[in-house]
């Protein structure tokens, strides 16, 4: 029960405590007050009566006359004279009805008792009889009933008003009491906020205790998150230039050629630093160690200034003189290659000491390739580009999948009318959860083009470079919620979102306008976004969850692991879930740093109340790992064999 309602019974308990109290008391005091003053009136009236009679003839009809004027000007209920012998000379009794409003119950709990004035009529020196005057008491009555009736209007008031007047600085006092269950809801919600403390003494311990509690709790997180990064960047990364090493690489590359998506086209750069013993040898050592930082480093901006040319981006350094640069759902290859040509021949013109020769080669893939193939068509065209001697680059833009349409007008236009026209469809690939119950069926996007129904890397590059991508989600989300129903077979969805979705502030709105109008069907519906949205984008991001909790949706990342740990206020978004990177899961058996990375992500996610999915699981012994480490769902081709 709340303290607002404690404290409305405590105040009518109170209340009827008083009124019972003062009726009480207040009748008793009237009673008193009544019987004495109308026993006085009674003994006045009688005397005064006695006395003018005393003073006149005696005869019947002159005492009738005189007995019955007083009678009639009074509210008297009995005026009776008697002889001396006893017997009656006058009486006048009150023979009308009461008429009374007065409850019988009110008569009987609080009766009059009162005498009767008494006194003697004479006849000159002889007594002449006893006159009798008994006042009426129907009046003391109303009065006496007034006065309760009014007692409990008063009261009721006075316990209204008193009612109103607590529950208002009740409301004031318990303010920080709030505050203390906001905090706590908080915490539960994986968001550790900061309360203000309350003069008063024992609602500010509370809050002081909370916000220590708040604070031991986001600084043991983030320390566990830096914890956990300082070991993932220490088995993943190459120690000099702090790009992804030749193991964590090959995993990464090795996700993307197992992808369910054949449509998709990825791209693969392989640079060299060619003749490097003869460059360290003319440069020493030192110096370098700066030129390759320099090379990691030129990779790297190349991905930032062109972040609307691919999907995700990984740097790697494959051995000493070696770096790769792997680009998912790459669009147009010879513009990249051609802005790192430029980049790399600037930074070989930097040095005059020893001659700087930075040739690189680049190709396009997909999943049905083998990575002995890639590299070795890779190696070949490197081969080329090395008799040269000179910073270059070979370019293979040849892809395996001819395109439909050849102009950007004619994508577009396909892209459009596939949107209006209904054109997009959903292919459901089911997360199971580590008790091999369903999860969560993800749906993945597929688009009617030219009468075919094309995978998702077969448009998204055009559709990125068009702008489009903020209509195709919307139009997936509708598909999802509208068309199939969330609520039919796929009861928990899935849907990915883009992070140029995240970006448009219309785009943004119109999610979760659609999200309000399938109120029912949003409650089952899981969003996800890339970890690398949500790190570019954080404000955006966190705005954009705190408006999606209300429709009910679930909330989570998917790619993620690489940079969980590098989300700033990562327990204040309020996610549900995260999907691991399926190059995390690889060669797991094989991999105890990976092991280990995974079980602190997990300790790590569950500490904040997150979900834990792994992604492109390929094995049942994989997927044993993946529950004995703490994983809570799995999906990937593994998942179909379990």
């Amino acid at each position: 029960m709340s303290l607002i309602k404690q404290l409305w019974i405590a105040v009518v308990v109170l209340m009827i405590l008083a009124f019972i109290s003062s009726f009480s008391i207040s009748t008793y005091t009237a009673k008193a007050y009544f019987e004495e003053q109308l026993t006085l009136k009674n003994i006045d009236n009688a005397n005064s009566l006695a006395l003018t009679l005393s003073q006149l003839d005696k005869d019947p009809v002159t005492l009738e006359l005189l007995i019955a004027a007083q009678f009639d000007t009074g509210h008297y209920n009995r005026i009776e004279l008697i002889d001396p012998e006893g017997n009656t000379l006058q009486r006048k009794l009150y023979e009308g009805e009461v008429g009374s409003q007065i409850p019988s119950w009110f008569l009987e709990l609080a009766p009059l008792s009162i005498e009767p004035g008494i006194s003697q009529v004479q006849d000159g020196w002889h007594q002449f009889g006893t006159l009798y005057v008994e006042s009426h008491t129907r009046y003391a009555y109303e009065a006496l009933w007034a006065t309760t009736r009014n007692l409990l209007f008063w009261l009721s008031f006075v316990a209204l008003a008193c009612g109103l007047l607590g529950t208002l600085i009740l409301k004031v006092i318990t303010r920080p009491l709030d505050d203390v269950v906001t905090q706590a809801e908080a915490i539960g919600g994986r968001r550790f906020i900061m309360s203000d403390v309350p003069r008063t003494l024992e609602f500010g311990r509370v809050v002081r205790a909370m916000n220590i509690l708040s604070s031991r709790i986001r600084q043991m997180l983030e320390s566990e998150a830096q914890r956990l990064e300082a070991l993932r960047y220490k088995y993943q990364h190459d120690p000099l230039t702090g790009v992804a090493n030749r193991e964590y690489f090959i995993n990464l590359l090795d996700a993307h050629l197992g992808s369910v998506d054949s449509d998709s086209h990825h791209a693969m750069f392989l640079v060299r630093v060619h003749h490097l013993a003869d460059i360290n040898q003319a440069l020493g050592h030192k110096h370098t160690d700066e030129l390759l930082r320099k090379v990691a480093s030129t990779l790297r901006a190349l991905t930032e200034e062109y972040t609307e040319q691919y999907s995700d981006c990984y740097v790697g350094r494959l051995n000493g003189s070696d770096f790769a640069l792997l680009l998912s759902q790459a669009s147009d290859l010879r513009l990249l290659s051609s802005a790192l040509e430029e980049k790399l021949s600037a930074l070989s013109n930097q040095y005059d000491s020893a001659r700087i020769i930075l040739p690189h080669a680049a190709c396009y893939f997909t999943s049905q390739d083998k990575r002995a193939t890639l590299f070795v068509h890779l190696d070949s065209m490197l081969a080329i580009a090395e008799q040269r001697e000179q910073t270059c680059c070979e370019v293979s833009d040849v892809r395996q999948i001819d395109a439909c349409f050849h102009s950007a007008d004619e994508w577009r236009q396909a892209l459009h009318q596939a949107v209006g026209h209904r054109g997009v469809r959903a292919v459901y690939y089911p997360v199971m959860s580590s008790e091999n119950s369903l999860l969560q069926n993800e749906a993945m996007m597929r688009l009617e083009l030219g009468g075919v129904l094309r995978n998702a890397g077969y448009f998204i590059p055009w559709a990125r470079r068009l702008g489009m991508m903020p209509a195709l989600d919307l139009a997936m989300l509708r598909h999802v919620l509208a068309d199939d129903g969330v609520e039919s077979k796929h009861r928990s969805i899935a849907v990915n979102m883009s992070v140029e979705t995240l970006c448009d502030v219309g785009a943004r709105q119109e999610v979760i306008e659609v999200l309000k109008a399938y109120p029912q069907q949003a409650s089952q519906l899981w969003l996800e976004f890339p970890e690398r949205s949500a790190i570019l984008h954080l404000n955006v991001f966190k705005e954009f969850c705190a408006m999606a909790r209300q429709t009910g949706c679930k909330l989570g990342l998917e790619r993620a692991g690489a940079d969980f740990a590098k989300i700033k206020s990562l327990q204040e978004l309020g996610l549900d879930y995260i999907k691991i990177d399926s190059a995390f899961v690889r060669d797991l058996a094989e991999s105890g740093s990976t092991e280990s990375f995974l079980r602190g992500l997990c300790t790590l996610g569950h500490s904040i109340g997150l979900l834990l999915i792994a992604e492109g699981v390929q094995s049942q012994e994989e997927a044993k790992i993946l529950k004995e480490i703490g994983v809570d769902g799995i999906t990937g081709p593994g998942v179909n064999s379990l």
